[in-house]
């Protein structure tokens, strides 16, 4: 929505500084119509773009035509009218604001923002506004951190949804079943207190990694129906211990330079109940790793 919004601001801007009126087209040239013809053709399909960018969510908040209102209101004001058209640009700042406070749950009286913007505006000389400003950046810092509970409360609150979706669930007892299953085919398999699932294949030796530590690997990534979602294929690839899920994290610090693992990894330690953004993971899949430790802190 940020994008649509700061596309419109320019367009807005730009009738701010550019002069013309409010007159229809008849009378203007073929030229000056051609510039208003391509001009609202090509702007109105950027904006356009951006609009069919927008989940259905936020698209469900602003009409097309509720849009289109509100760019013909400024668009055809009295251009010759400086004044205004400056203060339909603050008032349009102002309003983004206000509108900060919602995102925390605090709803402030704007017609009480606008008497005290009118009263400060229109006083005979400008006040010092040091002590108020710093009053303000308390405030605000206050705002902000309500507006980060309140955004962590709605992760937790989605997150746990997806949990309880019916495919998360399903996935989760699928996982379950196949590590169960695979624990009895093959005795070598141990699983750790957080439930991640393991057996060596080979053992290392020497210091295990750390957190801290940048590690090469070979990999491949399966699903528990045995098919491949990811792999190195034979280059060993390099990354921080700390960048991957944390099963695979859990795994390496584990493993010593040399070490073949595979492992098993439940969906609360890989991607949780949101999966991938693309889908090739789902909501609390089980995953199964082939790990290869090939060296720590290689480059250094």
């Amino acid at each position: 929505m940020k994008k649509l919004v700061m596309a419109c601001g320019i367009a807005a801007l730009a009738i701010a500084t550019v002069s013309c009126t409010q007159s229809s087209s008849k009378g203007n040239d073929s030229f000056a119509d051609s510039i208003a013809e391509y001009m609202g053709t090509v702007q109105g399909s950027d904006i356009a773009s951006s609009y069919a960018n927008l989940d259905s969510a936020q698209r469900a908040t602003m009409s097309k035509d509720a849009i289109l209102a509100g760019i013909k209101t400024v668009l055809m004001a009295d251009t010759a009218d400086k004044g205004y058209l400056a203060g339909l640009n603050i008032g349009i700042g102002l309003m983004q604001q206000a509108s900060y406070p919602d995102q925390a749950g605090v709803k402030i009286d704007r017609q009480l923002l606008f008497e005290k913007f009118a009263a400060a505006f229109k006083a005979d000389s400008v006040a010092d506004m040091t002590q108020n400003r710093q009053t303000l950046q308390g405030l605000m810092m206050q705002l902000q951190r309500k507006a980060m509970e309140a955004q962590q409360a709605a992760e937790k609150a989605r997150r746990e949804e997806a949990a309880n979706s019916p495919e998360a669930k399903a996935n989760e007892k699928a996982g379950s079943e196949y590590a169960a299953k695979m624990k009895a085919e093959d005795k070598a398999y141990q699983t750790t207190e957080s439930g991640l699932v393991y057996k060596v294949d080979k053992a290392g030796s020497g210091a295990s990694p750390k957190d801290t530590d940048v590690v090469k690997v070979k990999y491949t990534g399966r699903h528990i129906d045995g098919t491949t979602f990811d792999t190195s294929g034979d280059r060993a690839v390099d990354f921080p211990v700390n960048g991957v899920v944390p099963g695979f994290s859990e795994a390496l610090k584990m493993m010593k330079k040399g070490a073949k693992y595979t492992v098993i990894i439940p969906g609360n330690l890989a991607y949780g109940p949101e999966g991938t953004p693309d889908g090739n993971i789902k909501a609390n899949e089980t995953l199964v790793f082939d790990i290869e430790l090939v060296d720590i802190n290689a480059k250094k």
